[in-house]
């Protein structure tokens, strides 16, 4: 009985111990996926989606193995966490929070893809929740996407919302797509002067990016703010999604996986080339500072993420706290929506704001301007 037990005992070791081999590689390969372009191979396009959890279940080995003090198995995890200690502290960043916030050459920074504004009115007795957000965020910039405005009484105008955010004086929205009565654009609200605003040119119908340089005090910033392909799945697509992740129904998986997958990949490729294009309009920049903001549609393990960041700084990466889910819809929850900046720019409590006015989080963040850098 021993002799079976001790071999059951060999037996299951050695299955976990494959498994966890097999997990570590896909952790190592997931981390670095974002270096290989999607027009290349889509293949490592999904597997930086499942970065996170990759990391996860390494994890749970490491502990694993820890309780049972096998340190050869411990050591081959935590070295594995080593190698990839570059995404996985972009992925989940833990920064103390700062109380005193400078008061000198201080910008307060907000992202928000505003979902058409919940595609509700605005008036003095029922305020528009995500309108009142902005109005009340102190924020000096604020970068909006999926700003829609209508012609219909029930839809918002561009002159309504300049009324009801009329503590920014300057403003610049940029025309994306049209649907039915509606108008979509991407726009930035400022307390400082825009003196030139212009569309990025590359190819989408309801996507695009804009770029702007503002006055700040004497200084010139460079300004994109975007709204990069999304995978445009329908309400069917993500409703057998979240199915599937509260049933964890097979029977389901097949159709979902055909329907997911002749979206994903080609929305990999067509942002992977949106990236190339912001990314040359970046390094063409010759202002004092630059801030990239907007929904990117993709993770921090991504590589129009990377492309895009190229030698910015990723704000929530340098001061934010946790996972920082910016979608909340469907139980795709991911980061996907973005703060970058150049170095001269010091980032400062960078946030999630978990207010469910729309399908995505705002996100913002101070950002410190350095002198003479």
């Amino acid at each position: 009985m021993s002799e079976r037990f001790k071999a059951i005992r060999i037996l299951f070791k050695s299955v976990v111990g494959t498994a966890n081999v097999i997990v570590i590689l896909l952790f190592i390969a997931s981390a670095f996926s974002d270096r290989i372009s999607p027009d290349r191979s889509v293949f490592f396009s999904y597997l930086g989606l499942g970065f996170p959890v990759f990391c996860v279940l390494n994890l749970c080995f490491v502990v694993y193995w820890l309780f049972l003090w096998e340190w050869r198995f411990v050591l081959v995890g935590l070295c594995s966490f080593l190698i990839c200690r570059g995404a996985v502290t972009r992925y989940f960043p833990f920064h103390d929070r700062v109380d005193d916030i400078p008061k000198e050459n201080v910008l307060k920074v907000l992202t928000y893809n505003v979902m058409g504004f919940g595609y509700k009115g605005h008036t003095e007795d029922a305020p528009n929740p995500i309108i009142r957000y902005i109005a009340n965020s102190g924020a000096d910039i604020v970068c909006l996407q999926e700003y829609a405005v209508g012609t219909s009484k029930n839809f918002l105008t561009n002159q309504k919302i300049a009324n009801a955010l009329k503590m920014y004086r300057y403003r610049s929205i940029i025309p994306i797509g049209t649907s039915g009565t509606l108008k979509f654009n991407i726009a930035v609200f400022s307390k400082y002067p825009i003196s030139k605003s212009r569309k990025i040119k590359y190819d989408s119908s309801f996507n695009g990016s804009s770029i702007h340089e503002l006055d700040i005090r004497g200084k010139k910033l460079t300004l994109i703010n975007n709204h990069l392909e999304s995978f445009k799945l329908t309400m069917e697509d993500r409703s057998h999604y979240s199915a599937f992740i509260k049933n964890l129904n097979s029977e389901t998986l097949d159709g979902l996986r055909s329907s997911i997958e002749q979206k994903l990949g080609p929305a990999f490729q067509i942002r992977a080339r949106q990236a190339r294009a912001v990314a040359e309009e970046i390094k063409k920049i010759d202002t004092d500072y630059v801030l990239v903001c907007g929904d990117f549609n993709d993770t921090p393990i991504s590589y129009a993420h990377r492309t895009i960041q190229g030698p910015l700084k990723d704000a929530y990466a340098a001061s934010g706290c946790g996972v920082g889910v910016t979608y909340n819809e469907n139980f795709f929850w991911f980061r996907i929506d973005n703060i970058l900046h150049s170095a001269n720019m010091k980032p400062i409590n960078c946030t999630v704001d978990k207010v469910r006015y729309s399908d995505h989080y705002p996100l913002w963040c101070y950002l410190q301007l350095k002198e003479g850098d």
